[in-house]
């Protein structure tokens, strides 16, 4: 297929972008080793910076790749990649993940909204130590995702899938949805298998509380022992 396609400057810009995401987060790394003083605040300096690393490279791949879908084919248009394989496939999608549940925007931005909330709130919450990196890539994930999604959904009512398994007629999907579906998994992963339920005890709101309650108890009751 010789056909020309368009590449304009944001499309070239996710080369620079990426390049210097990446840079800034192995200079944080260095800066971080260095300065063993304060360990458990550079830590958590990094796991923040690699946070705002993935969010961005992986939010930007999406803008990146939907963006050159929009310029370069209409939808409906397609062409192989690997042919009767993988097919490139111009779909504008007003459902869900693979197209389900069809033009219900509204609630899809309720539940996009509640699961960028949760994220937020338990990356604010995880405590600053190395076993918890790949949970800070997890929810990454599922942030860049869930916005590079819901941007489109705002933008202009329907979301810009394009990658087609041909081979096992598979639904249309994006980079955003690959994003999910990988923060997915890993999660399951590290629910089930890496992590202890101690290591997950400041997930629960209510736990912490009633910690709380119980250490108060506890010292209400030895002080009227001790009068």
């Amino acid at each position: 297929m010789n056909t020309a396609y368009t590449y304009t400057g944001t499309h070239i810009a996710i080369i620079p972008v990426t390049l210097l995401t990446l840079l800034y987060l192995f200079e944080t790394w260095l800066i971080c080793k260095k300065n063993a003083s304060s360990k458990v605040e550079n830590l958590k300096k990094f796991l923040l910076i690699q946070d705002a690393a993935v969010f961005i490279s992986t939010l930007y791949t999406d803008f990146f790749t939907k963006d050159w879908i929009r310029t370069n084919l209409k939808p409906g248009d397609n062409f192989d990649v690997i042919p009767g394989v993988l097919k490139i496939y111009h779909l504008e999608n007003t459902g869900a993940v693979w197209g389900m549940m069809k033009g219900q925007i509204p609630l899809f931005l309720i539940c996009t909204i509640v699961i960028m909330a949760g994220c937020i709130a338990i990356l604010v919450r995880i405590p600053a130590e190395k076993k918890y990196g790949a949970l800070h890539v997890a929810l990454s994930l599922v942030l860049s995702g869930a916005v590079g999604n819901m941007i489109d959904r705002i933008g202009k009512q329907s979301v810009t899938d394009f990658i087609f398994f041909h081979i096992i007629n598979f639904p249309i999907f994006n980079y955003a949805d690959i994003c999910v579906v990988v923060a997915v998994f890993l999660l399951l992963f590290l629910f089930l298998f890496a992590y202890k339920d101690d290591d997950l005890s400041f997930i629960s709101f209510g736990r912490k509380n009633a910690d709380k309650n119980k250490t108060d108890s506890s010292e209400s009751e030895e002080k009227e022992k001790l009068s």
